[in-house]
């Protein structure tokens, strides 16, 4: 009963973090660019995480994803670096292949902390790729870490495909970033036509607007 009472605090502390840093990131990115430079990206978590949810739904048992990988919850791919999600899963007191194999069913709560963890982990890889990514609003690092989410490891991002995007970003040029999203071999595949439809509104609302 102890492990779980911690286990129950624990996820509630992590859900906390994110409400927390979802209200900050609102204020943070009405600036088109952040006064206060986050390194971490600590501030954008809640938005990286409330698009990714966005864009995949919540499955309380595991799934065969679209995209052809094994899932649970927020499109948390559990074939992405198992060793690390077993560490994950276990930490909230969850056994990896019982989730795995569909015979454990997640709590809203379980399901919001790995969504947690995918969202800075999706920062985190992007962050690798484009080096400007820090000068970013939150909105704008919400879809390069969604799209991060879509492909895995870092060593898969499009950057090629996306480098117009990229720029256009960079130059707070929104709706030429849109269109040159639109126009990506990403936003071309079946799977992600409606993930990319609702990036595509994200980028037209640019920095500075809310996005509800």
């Amino acid at each position: 009963m102890a492990r779980f009472n911690i286990q129950v605090v624990l996820l509630v502390a992590m859900a906390a973090v994110m409400i927390s840093a979802t209200g900050v990131s609102a204020r943070c990115h009405r600036l088109a660019r952040p006064s206060l430079r986050d390194s971490t990206g600590v501030l954008c978590v809640g938005e990286v995480a409330e698009l990714i949810s966005q864009n995949e739904g919540r499955q309380h048992t595991a799934y065969d994803h679209r995209a052809g990988f094994r899932a649970v919850g927020c499109g948390y791919n559990l074939d992405d670096n198992p060793e690390e999600r077993r560490k994950e899963l276990e930490a909230a007191g969850l056994d990896y292949d019982r989730v795995y194999k569909g015979e454990t069913r997640l709590n809203s709560m379980e399901i919001t902390g790995l969504l947690i963890h995918d969202a800075k982990r999706a920062l985190d890889r992007v962050r690798d790729n484009i080096q400007r990514l820090d000068n970013f609003c939150c909105s704008m690092r919400a879809i390069f870490a969604d799209i991060q989410h879509t492909v895995g490891s870092k060593e898969n991002f499009p950057r090629d495909d996306v480098e117009q995007v990229i720029d256009r970003v960079d130059k707070e040029d929104y709706k030429k970033a849109a269109d040159e999203l639109e126009k990506s071999d990403w936003c071309s595949k079946s799977h992600h036509r409606n993930r990319c439809d609702r990036n595509l509104d994200v980028l037209e609302r640019g920095c500075g607007r809310s996005t509800d």
